[in-house]
């Protein structure tokens, strides 16, 4: 089980997977699948794939923040141009995720830090645990109703290296399944299922306790005590990068 594409156990260079080395000791990696044959021999959905992966995170200036913002808002312009949006066009963002765990917060944090305009709408569908309504339902729903040409969907991930816990930004064009860290996915919001380009933007704040003990439940997801201030900084880089985007 895997989020996070370089940790899927596969050699990716096949499928044209590489990494540059950008500020603050910080790598920027890209792929892209953009065949069926390709997706289906990767196990992973067609479209672009960007992940930044950082060696620290907290305590550093507000231009550390800006920078990764700006990293951010540079992998979502390439999605934009292979997917032909611009900021005139109107966008449906998802924060998904349980707000009352700290862990799975990410979404609904950054959607609250979104600036309101007229082609933003914004939505938080909590988890089906509490509405017993399925995720992908609750946003098809909704994009029927809105109409919005793309989603930005902003979840939390899982990984198997403590090490990446809050240090890695996941950016695909290829939509996500939400609940797939635990085991619940079922049906994956994207193009193909809703009709209009579905962008992912993920952080790892999870752990799967097989990492640390290859006798813990595969469903066992760990997190660390205290992620507070990290979610806060992380989210002011996620919404300065749409909100810088989307301006007009």
């Amino acid at each position: 089980m895997f989020n996070l594409i370089d940790e899927s156990g596969k050699d990716l260079s096949e499928f044209g997977y590489s990494v540059k080395d950008i500020k603050y000791d910080a790598k920027l990696a890209f792929m892209e699948i953009d065949t069926e044959k390709k997706a289906e021999n990767a196990g992973l959905g067609i479209g672009k794939y960007f992940i930044i992966n950082m060696k620290e995170f907290l305590g550093q200036p507000i231009e550390f923040y800006d920078y990764f913002a700006s990293i951010c808002k540079n992998c979502l312009q390439a999605i934009f141009k292979l997917k032909h949006l611009n900021s005139k066009k109107h966008f449906l963002i998802v924060g998904l995720g349980n707000p009352d765990i700290l862990a799975d917060r990410l979404g609904p944090h950054v959607t609250n830090k979104l600036e309101n305009n007229d082609n933003l709408y914004k939505f938080c569908p909590n988890i089906a645990a509490f509405t017993n309504i399925k995720t992908f339902d609750f946003v098809s729903y909704i994009q029927k109703g809105v109409k919005a040409d793309a989603l930005i969907l902003i979840d939390a991930l899982a990984t198997n290296e403590i090490s990446r816990l809050g240090l890695s930004i996941q950016i695909t064009s290829s939509g996500l399944t939400p609940g797939s860290g635990v085991g619940e996915g079922v049906k994956r919001i994207c193009q193909q299922t809703l009709g209009v380009p579905c962008i992912s933007i993920g952080v790892p704040y999870m752990l799967f306790a097989s990492a640390l003990d290859k006798y813990a439940p595969q469903s066992l997801l760990l997190s660390p005590k205290d992620i507070h201030e990290d979610l806060d900084f992380m989210a002011y880089v996620i919404s300065k990068s749409i909100n810088d985007l989307l301006k007009k």
